[in-house]
């Protein structure tokens, strides 16, 4: 590594680097010496000059009408350095104070997913999550996806991950849950009440996804702290209201 690099590296900018080593070079010499040493124009040498007098690393010496131009010790770079560090370890609390806090106040983002290779790379985002509640119509899923639900009845019933469905009273939704392995990882209720959700929603590592299959295949991602806190509390509340699929197996029989 040249030594114009290391001056680089320690905080000097390359003209002051070439500048500063020319004077090391020559001692103590006038602009017009240490200009061509450097390779710099001198009316440039002099705005150089001054900036490295301001920074303690050049003396004046007059001679006579001129000016002769000491270099100092270069062991006084070292002392800046430290000096640098210090001040930076004892403002270092305050800058990760503020770090911390950005990040606590992260922005919102949003992402949209079309067509089926998008929305299936989605799902497969899911499968990684450790905690997984969902609360939709299986219909759509089921004729779209098939092998979706499957796959995550499988990887919940290894413990690899809980899932929790809030599923409508409808026939179909109570068939494929039939269909299903259930444990404390996978688990069932059923929704009072008439109607059906229209999209396939699922909350999952701090994001909330919105499947929707007619008039055509998307999803929409959104990672919101806020969002999605306020999903999942509506979620259990739906949740404890819920029936068990135990319980509606045993109403049927």
């Amino acid at each position: 590594m040249e030594l114009s690099e290391v001056l680089i590296k320690i905080g000097l900018n390359e003209k002051e680097a070439k500048v500063y080593l020319a004077m090391l070079a020559l001692g103590p010499a006038t602009a017009y010496r240490i200009a061509p040493k450097a390779g710099v124009k001198r009316s440039i040498a002099y705005v150089v000059l001054e900036s490295l007098q301001a920074r303690g690393l050049v003396s004046v010496v007059p001679q006579g009408e001129r000016k002769l131009f000491v270099a100092s010790d270069p062991g006084k770079l070292l002392g800046e350095i430290e000096q640098k560090k210090e001040l930076y370890k004892r403002f270092l609390p305050n800058l990760e104070a503020l770090y911390l806090d950005a990040s606590k106040k992260e922005k919102p983002q949003v992402q949209f997913f079309e067509g089926r290779e998008a929305v299936d790379g989605l799902y497969e985002k899911i499968y990684e999550s450790k905690d997984v509640v969902f609360f939709s119509t299986i219909r759509d899923i089921l004729s779209s996806f098939p092998e979706f639900p499957k796959k995550l009845n499988e990887k919940a019933m290894q413990g690899k991950m809980r899932v929790r469905e809030l599923l409508s009273m409808s026939p179909s939704d109570f068939a494929y849950a039939k269909t299903m392995k259930h444990s404390e990882f996978f688990e069932h209720r059923f929704a009072q009440g008439i109607g059906e959700f229209f999209t396939d929603n699922c909350l999952f590592d701090g994001r909330v996804a919105f499947f929707a299959f007619d008039p055509f295949l998307y999803a929409v991602l959104v990672r919101s702290d806020g969002v999605y806190k306020s999903l999942k509390t509506l979620y259990e509340f739906a949740w404890l209201s819920a029936k068990p699929f135990e319980q509606i197996v045993k109403d049927t029989i």
